[in-house]
């Protein structure tokens, strides 16, 4: 069986209407939060999707629980 690895595409929302950014190969969510929370501290959302479907998967408040992988 294959790794699980870079599942997730992920589309940040920034404060004060900024343009949005996509990242395509994110394997880790808590630690991509904690590298935007450093280099973003602006952020206020992430919508996750997968990356080899595009399908949606969930929206994920800056402040709140977010997990290492999404379990579906």
């Amino acid at each position: 069986m294959l790794k699980k690895k870079n599942d997730y595409s992920v589309i940040v929302f920034f404060e004060k209407g900024s343009t949005p950014k996509k990242w395509n190969y994110v394997h880790k969510l808590n630690s991509f939060s904690m590298f935007l929370k450093k280099k973003h501290p602006d952020w206020q959302y992430m919508n996750v999707y997968n990356r080899r479907s595009g399908a949606f998967m969930r929206r994920l408040q800056r402040d709140s629980f977010i997990p290492q992988f999404i379990t579906e």
